[in-house]
């Protein structure tokens, strides 16, 4: 647990301070800030947030979320490796891909517009990795004040 704790932070402190896609044609190194939501596709109160990187052939995520009763934050790291991968158009990759616990996820990410990555992708069990929500940059904000990872 504690060593998940100190990748997770490690890797947001290497992680680059806003979402940009590297390789426009391929997408490796793509950073986007994202948001878990349910599968009704609303935002849990509060938010889980985070950022996540392709590689093209993984998927890192780093997410933060308030911890049991309020106390405290709870850092997480999950690893998907791509297990299929078709790309749509220059730039829009489809993918599906299975992390550490064996939970799989199939989605989209779309990195045309360099500066503004979008990402949909949904985890077997429902929920969905969505772009941060404004109300998720405003609890990161207000409750991980010395980690910056978003856009202002």
């Amino acid at each position: 647990m504690l060593r998940q704790i100190l990748l997770s932070i490690l890797l947001v402190i290497f992680v680059n301070s806003v979402c940009i896609a590297r390789d426009p044609d391929t997408g490796y190194g793509t950073h986007i800030d994202v948001e878990i939501k349910a599968a009704d596709n609303i935002s849990y109160k509060p938010p889980i947030v985070g950022q996540l990187e392709y590689t093209g052939n993984s998927i890192d995520i780093v997410t933060f979320a308030e911890g049991i009763a309020g106390i405290g934050i709870i850092a997480t790291a999950w690893v998907y490796i791509v297990t299929e991968k078709k790309i749509v158009t220059k730039g829009v990759h489809h993918i599906k891909c299975k992390n550490q616990y064996g939970v799989i996820a199939s989605g989209t990410i779309d990195f045309r517009d360099e500066f503004k990555p979008i990402i949909n992708i949904v985890i077997e069990n429902g929920n969905i990795i969505n772009n941060v929500t404004k109300e998720g940059k405003e609890w990161q904000k207000k409750n991980l004040p010395t980690i910056v990872t978003w856009q202002n």
